[in-house]
C-alpha cells in the first residue's frame, strides 16, 4: 500500500500541529482500562507520544517506513510498520484504538473487522480530525487564493470524508457524545508554510508544476505579516468521534 507522505517525513513530523492535551485527558477518563492502547496509522507518532502519559504501553503502526523512521522514541512506545487494516496483534488487546488524522486515508471495511477484533470487550475505539488552517480575514484570503484554489485538484478522492469531518462514513459502533475540543497554535508564517508543504495534495502539485505558487503566497502574506518571525495564534477547526461495539 502506498503512502502519500513518505517523502517528507521529517517535514511532516516537524510540520503538523499538537493536538490539544484535553482531548487525551478526556480519553483516559473514558478509558475502560489502562494498560494497553493503539495507535492507529500513527505517522511518525505525534499522538503515540502523549497517548504515553496515559497508558503503560503504546503500540503504535503505520505502513509508511520512512515515517516510523521519524518516530520519536519512547521507552511505553513499540512502533512497526504493518497495514491498519492487518495487523499481528492478538485478539481482544487493547483497552483504546485511536486514528490521528488518518481514517480517511484506511480501507474502512477492513478495519473495521480487524478493529473488532483487537479491541477488548468493552473498548473505545477514538478517531479526530482537523480542517485547513484559518489566521485571520485577510490572511485567509491569501491562502484561499494563491494556495487552497491551487490545490484542490490534488486532493484525493478520500480527503474529502475529511473535509465533511467523517459524516459520510457508516461507523460500526455506538457512537458516544464527545466534548468540544479546541485546536489552536502559536506559529510564525515560516510554520504555516512548512505546514502547507506538508499537505499531500502540495506535495502532488510541486511534483506536477512546481513551486511557484508558494512564492507568489509568500510575497503576498508578507505584506500582512510584517515579521515572519512574529507568532500568530492558528486555528484548525478539529472535530473527535468516539464509540464502542456492543
Amino acid at each position: 500500500m502506498r503512502s502519500y507522505f513518505d517523502a517528507a517525513s521529517d517535514m511532516y513530523s516537524r510540520a503538523r500541529p499538537t493536538y490539544p492535551a484535553e482531548l487525551y485527558f478526556w480519553l483516559a477518563k473514558e478509558a475502560p482500562g489502562h494498560a494497553l492502547v493503539w495507535d492507529s496509522a500513527c505517522g511518525t507518532g505525534q499522538a503515540s507520544i502523549d497517548l504515553a502519559a496515559y497508558f503503560e504501553s503504546v503500540e503504535a503502526s503505520d505502513v509508511s517506513e520512512t515515517q516510523i523512521a521519524e518516530a520519536t522514541p519512547h521507552r511505553k512506545i513499540h512502533y512497526q510498520v504493518c497495514q491498519s487494516e492487518k495487523t499481528p496483534y492478538p485478539d481482544n488487546s487493547f483497552d483504546v484504538v485511536c486514528v490521528a488524522h488518518a481514517l480517511h486515508w484506511l480501507d474502512l471495511e477492513s478495519f473495521w473487522g480487524e478493529l473488532r477484533r483487537v479491541l477488548k470487550p468493552g473498548g473505545l475505539f477514538v478517531c479526530w480530525g482537523y480542517n485547513w488552517i484559518r489566521i485571520g480575514e485577510h490572511e485567509d484570503d491569501v491562502i484561499d487564493r494563491y494556495i487552497l484554489k491551487k490545490v484542490h485538484p490534488y486532493w484525493k478522492n478520500k480527503s474529502r470524508l475529511l473535509w465533511r469531518e467523517y459524516k459520510d462514513i457508516e461507523f460500526p459502533l455506538n457512537m458516544i457524545d464527545v466534548p468540544k475540543f479546541e485546536l489552536t497554535q502559536n506559529w510564525s508564517a515560516y510554520r504555516v508554510f512548512e505546514f502547507i508543504r506538508s499537505w499531500s495534495a502540495t506535495s502532488l502539485l510541486i511534483e506536477s508544476e512546481g513551486d511557484l505558487f508558494l512564492g507568489r503566497a509568500w510575497d503576498e502574506m508578507l505584506k500582512l505579516w510584517d515579521d515572519p518571525l512574529l507568532k500568530k495564534t492558528i486555528t484548525l477547526p478539529f472535530f473527535v468521534k468516539a464509540g464502542r461495539f456492543t
